[in-house]
């Protein structure tokens, strides 16, 4: 009986050791990252932008204000041109003959048929038709500013949205991993109250725990399907369209001085050369207005055939054709102030567009500042993510050696793996931070994308 008595006391010694070691070997084994899942296809971040550029209807609407402003462009140069005018008309007086002298003489035709021919060419008008020309070709360049502007603001939009993407898919991935580990926890746990090492507050312990893991996973899924609804909103695809994103987190520095950011800024920037091109706009309409102070030239060939037939053959009391050149002056050199009036009012909207384009320029220092500074803070806050990452790696790994020693309960294993997930998941926030940032701060610099 003593020998029996030993021995089991040496099997339970051996059973006890052997459940610790596995539970230790649980969490030291489990893989931190897990495989990405592929499913669907696989869109970089270049596609996406071009495929939401192709089809964006803001961007195709401001593509068709560039071709309005160039065919505006076309009308206004024909100012420049003769116009050819033809008439034809008819008439028949009441009266057609004279007396003189008690003779009755005949003057007019009965039937009037006349055709007319003219070239028309403008030589003077004030600088109304040039100003107007140069106004239209302000209206290209400003035009196709607003088309870049929406083409960076879209680009910007699925940036971000590619990147809530990618962060969902990382989120998920944790909370995998997370869900994994308290599975296999609440395992070790079970099989240790079923031989008396833990009591049972261990079990319903682990079971919290992966309660609550599992609804972060549940919200990580439906992070994930939400996010990617929006892009395939944006991309105008079927909401859903099945697809993968490549993950373009990184932990790269920006090189460039705020000075040169700031540069780049002023000289990219379409919503300031918009600005300026308002200023140039304002400047060009007091010089039209001021066109009505100068008289109007033209110069026209005049062809013109009579006749009292349709055909305008001539008649006896009429030739058959005439032509003649005429150069004309019109000048409207009075009309109570109306011109100085109008003059007035493109002086005071150049007034306003330069005010605007101070306060646009002020608008994108800020814009500049704050996102260079933004991304400074991002920059830092990756490396204390870094740093807590470490922090907690390490209290995990203390915390299975101190099980190991029987000094630690199941819960503070627990309790560090929960820090760990939620340092992975800061982590992960803190790339993305980091990768807006730079997006906005390449928008804020007026380009598409970093420059090399």
């Amino acid at each position: 009986m003593v020998w029996q008595s030993k021995n089991l006391s040496r099997i339970q010694y051996i059973i006890r050791w052997l459940g610790v070691i596995a539970l230790c070997s649980t969490f030291c084994l489990l893989p931190k990252e897990l495989p990405a899942q592929q499913k669907g296809q696989i869109l970089t971040l270049e596609e996406t932008i071009q495929m939401a550029l192709e089809r964006n209807l803001e961007v195709q609407l401001a593509k068709e204000e560039v071709s309005f402003a160039r065919e505006q462009n076309k009308e206004a140069r024909t100012g420049f041109l003769p116009k050819f005018i033809t008439e034809y008309s008819y008439r028949r007086p009441s009266e057609t003959t004279t007396k003189f002298g008690g003779v009755t003489f005949e003057t007019e035709d009965k039937n009037q048929y006349s055709f007319t021919g003219r070239i028309q060419q403008p030589l003077f008008t004030g600088f109304e038709t040039l100003s107007t020309y140069q106004l239209a070709n302000m209206g290209i360049d400003v035009a196709e500013i607003q088309l870049e502007r929406v083409r960076l603001d879209l680009i910007l939009q699925v940036k971000q949205a590619y990147l809530e993407i990618v962060r969902a898919v990382r989120i998920r991935e944790v909370a995998e991993q997370s869900v994994k580990q308290l599975e296999e926890g609440l395992r070790v746990a079970e099989n240790f109250v079923k031989v008396g090492l833990r009591a049972k507050v261990d079990v319903l312990d682990a079971q919290t725990r992966l309660g609550q893991a599992e609804l972060q996973l549940i919200r990580a899924v439906n992070d994930i399907g939400v996010a990617k609804a929006r892009l395939n909103s944006i991309l105008r695809k079927p909401i859903d369209t099945s697809f993968e994103v490549e993950d373009i987190l990184s932990t790269e520095p920006y090189q460039r001085s705020y000075k040169a950011t700031r540069e780049i800024a002023l000289q990219q920037r379409p919503e300031l050369q918009e600005a300026n091109k308002n200023v140039a706009i304002a400047e060009k309409e007091i010089t039209l207005a001021q066109s009505d102070y100068y008289p109007d030239i033209t110069l026209s060939a005049n062809y013109l055939r009579r006749g009292d037939e349709p055909n305008v053959d001539g008649s006896d009391n009429v030739d058959r054709e005439n032509w003649d050149i005429m150069a004309g002056a019109t000048w409207t050199f009075f009309e109570w102030g109306k011109t100085r009036y109008a003059t007035n009012q493109r002086r005071a909207r150049l007034r306003q567009a330069k005010d605007t384009l101070e306060q646009i320029k002020d608008r994108i220092m800020l814009e500049v500042k704050t996102g260079y500074l933004t991304l400074q803070a991002a920059g830092k806050g990756i490396r204390v993510a870094e740093k807590q990452v470490e922090s907690a790696e390490e209290n995990f790994r203390i915390s299975q050696e101190r099980y190991k020693e029987q000094v630690a309960t199941a819960t503070e294993v627990l309790d560090a793996q929960t820090r760990l997930t939620e340092a992975r998941a800061n982590y992960t926030d803190a790339l993305v931070i980091l990768a807006l940032a730079r997006a906005n701060l390449v928008r804020a610099m007026g380009l598409e994308k970093e420059p090399g």
